[in-house]
This record gives C-alpha cells, sequence and structure tokens, in this order.
C-alpha cells in the first residue's frame, strides 16, 4: 500500500518531472497554496492525492 509522501518526496518528484508547484497542483485539482503546505511541511498531503499525482503524472499504472 502507498503511504503519504514525505516532503522530499514531493518536492523532488515534482521537479524532475519540470512542474511548477501551480502546474502540479492543477493536475491534481487542489489549490496551489495546498501544494505550497505539502511542500513545506505545513500540512501533510493525504496519500489519495499522492497516488492521483502518481498516476496522472504517469508514474504510476493502473489497472494493467
Amino acid at each position: 500500500m502507498i503511504q503519504s509522501p514525505t516532503v522530499d518526496q514531493i518536492k523532488t518528484t515534482r521537479q524532475s518531472l519540470g512542474l511548477s508547484q501551480s502546474a502540479a497542483a492543477r493536475l491534481i485539482y487542489v489549490d496551489p497554496s495546498a501544494w505550497m503546505h505539502w511542500e513545506r511541511g505545513k500540512t501533510p498531503m493525504h496519500r489519495a492525492f499522492w497516488v492521483l499525482f502518481l498516476i496522472k503524472s504517469g508514474l504510476l499504472e493502473v489497472g494493467k
């Protein structure tokens, strides 16, 4: 089971994809301020948002 990501995982993965915080937030339908809070460690990212991000960015395949 995929767990909630660490602050470092969130930031490193986003940057490796060449996405801005705003673009990453739009990809999973959240406000950019939520993404900023996750990267700064103010609030933890729920694993459902992390899984959605991985799927939408092509890093996780579903249903094969």
